[in-house]
């Protein structure tokens, strides 16, 4: 018979409430006795019954925290989320949404912040990046609050682990599509956005793509946009009519139906019959519809919905069983959708 966390307590001179804190990575023990009672737990080989663990959760209350800023992955995001409350159904916890503006890194610093002060159980977190968004989800890590990120990556030490898309991929598979859907040299616009992380990978790995690769094609211009439908549209106009060389886009972030909106506009303006090549990302309804309208060439799908069930059930997983994810790292695989397979 293994030993007990009892006997752990009295050989640690302390209680098993404090051992049990040190077990499940919890506040309010000091380092030097949270060190010594994990060199005991270590010593003696000591393993938590998960099958126990797991009932009395269901006696307990947690409250999970889900961070999202205001971008359209998040609905998809969101539904993956749920279905794996449902599973949980029977153990009590309560999931908690947080939403922010898409580009508010302040907004977002302060809920991850309160989330510390309430000592929420664990969270899923899809950042903007900012530093004080990185700082404020240090402070949950060093409160031993598990948190897992989802879909646009941070450098961050301790995290249970990263879920999303394999974003460098990404850049160099739409590099490639665009090659072969455009006839000739591509003059490219690209546009993007600086609040997360993942639109920049994007970009660069598409640059150094297509700088690589194929160098009969140029990039002629980079615009940022706010991603909302106002500023989408006015940039992506702007950037047209001062490159009227440009032949296709290479979309990062959102906002396409405003983009190609500008598209459709500034065609009219100038009375082109050219469709330029448009590259994006998702199978939003509303993309789906301009691919099957010839407006899109092709969107790479990340899975935005399995992004969700995974991260959420990698949470849900380690507070009631106590499993922790064997990767730091899981990258879902890109998939390339055209007119003729949506």
């Amino acid at each position: 018979m293994g030993i007990t966390l009892q006997q752990i307590a009295e050989m640690a001179g302390t209680t098993k409430s404090t051992v049990d804190k040190v077990i499940h990575n919890r506040p309010g023990v000091s380092e030097k006795k949270r060190q010594e009672i994990k060199k005991l737990l270590e010593e003696h080989g000591y393993e938590a019954n998960p099958l126990a663990k797991a009932l009395n959760y269901q006696k307990r209350k947690m409250k999970v925290a889900v961070v999202l800023p205001g971008i359209s992955a998040a609905a998809d995001i969101k539904k993956g989320f749920e279905i794996v409350r449902q599973d949980f159904l029977s153990f009590n916890i309560q999931v908690e949404y947080h939403e922010v503006g898409g580009s508010d890194a302040e907004a977002q610093t302060q809920c991850i912040r309160q989330l510390a002060e309430d000592n929420v159980s664990g969270a899923v977190i899809l950042p903007i990046r900012s530093d004080e968004v990185s700082a404020a989800i240090r402070g949950l890590l060093e409160k031993k609050i598990p948190v897992v990120i989802v879909n646009s990556e941070l450098s961050l030490d301790n995290i249970l682990c990263y879920v999303g898309q394999n974003m460098l991929q990404s850049g160099s598979v739409a590099a490639r599509m665009l090659d072969l859907f455009v006839k000739g040299p591509a003059d490219i616009g690209i546009i993007s956005c600086h609040n997360m992380l993942s639109h920049e990978q994007r970009e660069r790995s598409f640059i150094d793509s297509v700088e690589k690769n194929h160098p009969a094609s140029r990039i002629r211009c980079v615009r940022y946009i706010e991603e909302t439908p106002e500023d989408a549209y006015s940039r992506t106009l702007e950037m047209l009519e001062e490159n009227s060389s440009i032949n296709s886009l290479f979309i990062t972030c959102g906002c396409v139906t405003d983009i190609c909106r500008a598209v459709r506009d500034y065609r009219d303006k100038v009375h082109s019959a050219v469709q330029p090549v448009i590259i994006c990302y998702e199978k939003y309804p509303e993309i789906i519809r301009l691919i099957k309208d010839n407006e899109v060439a092709c969107t790479l799908n990340g899975g935005l919905t399995k992004q969700g069930r995974f991260s959420m059930r990698v949470l849900f997983e380690y507070l009631v069983y106590d499993r922790k994810p064997e990767k730091k790292r899981y990258y879902f695989n890109n998939k390339i959708l055209i007119r003729e397979n949506i």
